[in-house]
């Protein structure tokens, strides 16, 4: 028996259908820009890794835009610039955006691959960075030379490692997130070393069974791992988190997907996500479904069926305390479904 999650309670009591309160939001991701220097394999902005997907419109989130963002995100705790579909550092405003952000006094983190641009512009950031109660860069580097470039097409390992020396050398805080493929599981430990000797502050694996494409040898790279006690604590705890989730779409799929009752991780966690053009979604798996390499799928096809809320057009706070993001039956798009349906 499923127990209704108290946000879903709350939101059954009200006859608005808000996804939050203005006061509750607590994190704006933004996809700032949709280009990138890479074709990873298993993203949403290429076919197969070798062709920009067509259905995905190019072009960079502008300073006003930005701004709007900002301007009405009073009280919001974090800001973090992901890659749904482009790396932020591809945008050439993301300096001049840090600098206007610096009113909300929140975190910011930057996710990127690193291989972008010169060590001075990584060097500007991390100047830029101290501004902030905690800004971080996160680095995602999938091994060592001879295996970053497997899943992160293009992307140039001498450029990686000199942009984030640069940036740590600034006293710019990193953290180093692999992807554990078959091809990179030996080098764990490598890159975990190489990671410290450079001065990152954090070392994370993450697994390649976050893409139903690639194969899955997380556990296997774990039990390789020769780690301290704390550190054997975090990748078992990482892991079960995994197999939790596992299970749990299991059970959803054993009873059905529709049957299952949602329990949405971001409405949890108080995120919205904004697409570089400014269309704010409940969260990152929506934003892969606008642009959806199948515009087919059903996914795509019901997200591609609502207009999305725009920041140019209306506040963050009119938009979150409205029906706009729980559309189009009380907060259940099917990928919800998926993502966080529960039995």
């Amino acid at each position: 028996m499923c127990q209704v999650p108290l946000c879903t309670l709350i939101m059954m009591l009200n006859t608005s259908m808000q996804f939050l309160s203005k006061n509750n939001l607590k994190t704006i991701v933004v996809d700032f820009t949709s280009h990138c220097n890479a074709m990873c394999g298993n993203c949403s902005r290429n076919i197969d890794g070798t062709t920009v997907n067509p259905h995905m419109p190019l072009g960079h989130m502008d300073m006003d835009t930005f701004k709007n963002i900002v301007d009405n995100a009073r009280g919001v705790e974090e800001i973090i610039f992901n890659g749904a579909y482009g790396d932020p550092l591809m945008n050439p405003n993301l300096p001049f955006a840090l600098q206007y952000a610096r009113k909300l006094k929140c975190k910011i983190m930057i996710h990127t691959n690193g291989g972008i641009g010169k060590p001075n512009l990584y060097r500007l950031i991390a100047q830029e960075l101290r501004n902030f109660p905690q800004g971080v860069i996160t680095f995602s580097i999938d091994g060592l030379e001879d295996t970053n470039h497997l899943y992160r097409r293009h992307v140039v390992w001498k450029n990686v490692m000199d942009n984030a020396k640069a940036f740590i050398d600034a006293g710019g805080l990193a953290r180093w997130r692999m992807l554990v493929f078959d091809h990179n599981k030996h080098q764990i430990e490598q890159c975990e070393q190489l990671s410290k000797d450079m001065g990152f502050v954090v070392f994370d694996i993450n697994g390649g069974y976050t893409f139903t494409a690639m194969d899955s040898i997380v556990s296997e790279a774990v039990e390789k791992f020769k780690a301290t006690k704390k550190e054997q604590e975090r990748i078992v705890k990482y892991d079960k988190k995994h197999l939790d989730n596992v299970e749990r779409l299991e059970k959803v799929l054993e009873v059905g997907l529709e049957k299952g009752c949602i329990n949405c991780k971001w409405q949890r966690k108080q995120k919205i996500q904004i697409s570089h053009t400014g269309e704010v979604f409940p969260c990152c798996y929506l934003l892969s479904d606008r642009y959806a390499k199948n515009p087919d799928s059903p996914y795509a096809k019901e997200c591609n069926s609502i207009t999305w809320p725009n920041v140019n057009d209306m506040s963050i706070q009119e938009i979150v305390e409205s029906d706009m993001l729980t559309q189009p039956k009380e907060n259940r798009f099917k990928i919800c479904e998926v993502t966080c349906g529960e039995v």
